[in-house]
């Protein structure tokens, strides 16, 4: 089972979580002036000025990078994040696998985000609760790769089989802050969980 709050993920995150099985010419490069459409990875011939035929070819990187004004995180090619601006003063980017784990950072500008994490896990976590998973819980505290400490909690959630975790940590002030939610069924830990370990390792805060 799943709380609303990730429905909403999933809805947001999902067109962009399933990796493309064939790439499109969805890029272009100029030479001199002319534009080609080209796709990721294929070769093409091209014809300079001088008669001289070269070969291109557009390559992406393994290791993305999403920056803004606030933020910067990493996250492997085939994944998208997905930005939204649910109110004038929260803005948040999510990233889900097509397996539902993930990611969502929100930029609070007005309010303290680590007074939400006890209200923000509770509505995460009720639905389940509700229906008969137990829950453990323990403090999380970790150093971005910006310098500073964010805290929050770590829960686990189990019913039979079915183990669901989840991460929600802050870094914040009297005139807002950054928060932090982590997503992973362990039934799908190992590709997912290294999507999560590289968004634990490159989230930098640089608030402008």
């Amino acid at each position: 089972m799943r709380t609303a709050l990730l429905v909403l993920l999933l809805s947001l995150a999902g067109a962009g979580a399933t990796a493309q099985t064939s790439e499109a010419a969805n890029y272009q490069i100029i030479v001199n002036g002319k534009l080609q459409d080209v796709a990721l990875g294929e070769e093409y011939k091209i014809r300079l000025a001088s008669g001289e035929e070269v070969t291109v070819a557009v390559k992406q990187k393994d290791v993305l990078t999403y920056q803004d004004d606030w933020i910067s995180l990493q996250y492997p090619k085939g994944l998208h994040p997905a930005l939204s601006t649910p109110d004038p003063d929260l803005e948040q980017i999510a990233l889900v696998t097509a397996n539902g784990n993930g990611f969502l950072v929100q930029k609070y500008k007005t309010v303290n985000p680590a007074e939400l994490v006890d209200l923000v896990l509770k509505e995460m976590t009720n639905e389940e609760v509700s229906f008969g998973y137990s829950i453990t819980e323990q403090p999380f505290e970790r150093k971005l790769k910006s310098g500073q400490q964010v805290k929050g909690k770590l829960v686990q959630l189990k019913y039979g089989s079915d183990v669901q975790q989840y991460t929600v940590a802050a870094l914040g002030g009297d005139n807002g802050g950054i928060m932090f939610v982590t997503m992973l069924n362990t039934e799908y830990n190992h590709d997912d969980n290294k999507v999560i370990q590289l968004f634990l390792d490159s989230l930098a805060y640089s608030r402008n």
